[in-house]
């Protein structure tokens, strides 16, 4: 065949490798590349026989070029159809184990040498180093493993005993055949569906691979028939034109499911917006999941305001499988969400990758189905998108298993996934606001109440207070005048009390001033009085001698204090809670102010979502949820930080503001510090009760 005659194949090939080359640009994967080095070295292949003479002898170096890239080629498109193709380490392993020694075969072949335990170690190391690696690969599937390998061993000892008899274009004939053939039958095993392009180049690769031995058969039976290689070449042909045609089968497949997708998360987002709660429609979710995504399985679980979690939906689990979920799901918190997510795999932005073993604490018996060892899902494994709030705590989460299609199982497919989460996540947030908004009114309401009441004792105390003194100048000291005495004291108690709730309740512009710790802590504390005698708590305070004022506005560190106080009370007044101490301390470390409230209750059961809005682990109507969110606000607005730790027994709150170091503190404290309560009248460190 003239070098002219075998132009325009040559122009063909290298067209198809461009093709290939731009495809692959837009399809990312290790099937793409390995499709597009394949053709490059057909294209090698047609290119040294265009430099081939048509009659005489030929250069071995140009042969061996010509050979064992043809041979190369085969060895990549076999291994590009394989399960394997996406798994780096396994696919490097089968293109050593097959290809160094079927091209190695090629080339020896190219420079006539009569020696024959080459070629037939060549072909041995081929293989039995394909068995070895199908059993290795597939431990699992001796029913597909055995014929094959049975086949494979068959074509093997028919090749190697030619050889060992000096007849080595058996050998190539049967390397190359199956080099080509083989891809056929991985084609319906691995990629198998009912489309043109997958038809197309099962029955090219195929006719490819028949090629060699029908040659061979036509060489040896009708010798005096000359086929035109052009005859040859359309299995070629059939093969380049059905993968590209499969790859604009999957692109536009992949377009339909994005679109799918698209819709049905949108209306789900719709109905979230429009109103709906989360809960009500966690069910249409995960079937949605099961429906439109790559996945059978899909589970929903959310926070029960700080409790346990709960199955809100769940799709593709078998009657048995759910009750067990249901469950375990019970004993599940926030926390172990949080740890699984560490031991897990991330993919994606938020999504992360469970395997079996790391997935066995929680794992509540999801997965089914049985999956073939490959590097993006192994039978047990889950995948785990956890749902955010807005200051790092845990909602909740989606957990999906039993792929469809494991190599799908990327970024790129569920970034619509971990959107729907962060909506999800969204609504929930949401949803608390427009519960506690109308608590918070009711909350408004009732301050305005207890301001309007405390306004209105001032007068009653008032005249109390000025009587009592009239009627003490009047009595002569005594019994009378001391009990007297008592009733003007308790009085003066009252006015301070109502004069620290008035002062707490005012709603004045917030002003960023400098003031001293001990006497708001001495007010809060007098607000909190009773509460802490009669359930028999103790209090200890202790404020470093000369701590200089802090930067922060009057009302906001009052409220701050009270806040924290609230908490540590509500903490240690629990029945578990043996010895009920809350202790407050004030130093100065750093150049900074340093505010501890520390309780010997229970801790903090969540201590990632402790300063979300709303979020509360006291029983209904005992909290709102905002006191350590506002606290935190105030003190990120004033350039401090805030932070909290559980401790041995019970939990520490520190909050760091700026120190100013002056003589004269610049305050916005009233001018006269109010008298202690008596609680601490002995001493700056001092004890309400005692167990």
């Amino acid at each position: 065949m003239s070098w002219l005659e075998q132009i325009p194949t040559l122009i063909t090939v290298a067209v198809l490798a461009g093709i290939f080359a731009c495809l692959e640009r837009h399809v990312r994967s290790a099937r793409s590349r390995l499709c597009k080095v394949a053709w490059y070295l057909v294209f090698v292949h047609f290119l040294a026989q265009l430099f081939e003479p048509a009659t005489g002898d030929i250069n071995p170096a140009l042969l061996a070029v010509d050979l064992g890239s043809l041979q190369a080629s085969a060895i990549v498109f076999l291994t590009s159809v394989s399960s394997v193709a996406e798994d780096r380490a396994k696919r490097t392993w089968l293109l050593l184990v097959t290809g160094v020694p079927s091209v190695a075969y090629f080339v020896l072949s190219s420079y006539d040498l009569h020696l024959r335990w080459p070629f037939v170690l060549c072909l041995f190391a081929c293989f039995a180093g394909g068995i070895t690696f199908l059993f290795w690969n597939h431990p699992r599937a001796p029913a597909y493993s055995v014929p094959f390998a049975l086949f494979l061993a068959g074509i093997g000892f028919w090749a190697i005993h030619a050889a060992a008899r000096g007849s080595f274009d058996t050998g190539g004939t049967a390397l190359l055949g199956l080099g080509f053939g083989l891809p056929a039958l991985l084609m319906c095993r691995n990629h198998w569906r009912a489309s043109p392009g997958v038809l197309t180049v099962t029955v090219g690769f195929f006719f490819w691979g028949a090629v060699f031995p029908v040659g061979m058969l036509t060489d040896y039976l009708i010798p005096q028939v000359h086929i035109p290689a052009e005859i040859w070449n359309v299995p070629k042909m059939f093969v380049a034109f059905g993968m590209i045609l499969t790859i604009v089968e999957d692109m536009h497949r992949n377009d339909r499911e994005q679109n799918q997708q698209m819709q049905r998360f949108s209306s789900i987002t719709s109905q979230l917006l429009s109103g709906a709660t989360v809960n009500s429609l966690c069910g249409e979710i995960a079937t949605a999941l099961t429906e439109v995504t790559n996945f059978r399985v899909a589970v929903i679980h959310l926070n029960d305001a700080g409790r346990a979690l709960g199955v809100a939906g769940a799709c593709g689990l078998s009657p048995s499988a759910q009750n067990e979920m249901y469950e375990r799901a019970r004993q599940w918190t926030t926390e172990d969400i949080e740890d699984a997510c560490a031991c897990g795999r991330m993919i994606g932005q938020n999504s992360f990758l469970l395997s079996n073993e790391r997935a066995a604490k929680y794992k509540p018996l999801m997965s089914s189905l049985q999956y073939e060892p490959n590097p993006f899902w192994n039978t047990g494994d889950e995948l785990l998108i956890p749902m955010g709030s807005t200051r790092g705590g845990c909602l909740g989460s989606i957990a999906v298993a039993d792929p469809k299609r494991v190599e799908k199982v990327n970024a790129s497919q569920l970034t619509r996934i971990e959107l729907l989460a962060a909506d999800l996540a969204v609504a929930l947030q949401l949803k608390a606001l427009q519960e506690q908004l109308s608590r918070s009114e009711r909350l408004a309401a009732l301050g305005q109440l207890v301001a309007g009441v405390a306004h209105e004792l001032n007068n009653p105390l008032t005249a109390v207070m000025g009587y009592g003194d009239l009627l003490g100048d009047s009595i002569a000291p005594g019994v009378a005048r001391s009990r007297l005495d008592k009733l003007v004291n308790e009085s003066r108690r009252m006015k301070r009390i109502v004069d620290n709730l008035l002062r707490f309740s005012r709603q004045a512009p917030m002003e960023r001033g400098f003031v001293d710790l001990a006497p708001i802590v001495h007010e809060v504390l007098a607000l909190r009085e009773y509460s802490t005698r009669a359930r028999n708590l103790e209090t200890i305070v202790d404020i470093q001698p000369g701590l200089g004022p802090v930067a922060i506005d009057e009302d906001q560190i009052r409220q701050i204090l009270l806040n924290l106080i609230n908490n540590a009370v509500d903490a240690v007044n629990v029945p578990e809670v043996k010895m009920k101490r809350v202790t407050l301390r004030a130093y100065e470390r750093g150049g900074k102010g340093i505010l501890e409230v520390e309780d010997t209750g229970l801790g903090f059961s969540n201590a990632s979502r402790t300063f979300d809005p709303f979020y509360t682990t006291k029983p209904v109507g005992e909290g709102t949820g905002l006191g350590l969110s506002i606290c935190y606000g105030i003190v990120k607005d004033q350039g401090g930080d805030i932070r909290i730790e559980n401790l041995s027994e019970g939990a520490r709150v520190t909050v760091e503001l700026p120190l100013e170091k002056v003589s004269t503190p610049v305050s916005a404290a009233p001018a006269s510090q109010p008298e202690a309560p008596s609680v601490l009248r002995e001493n700056t460190q001092a004890r309400t009760a005692t167990h």
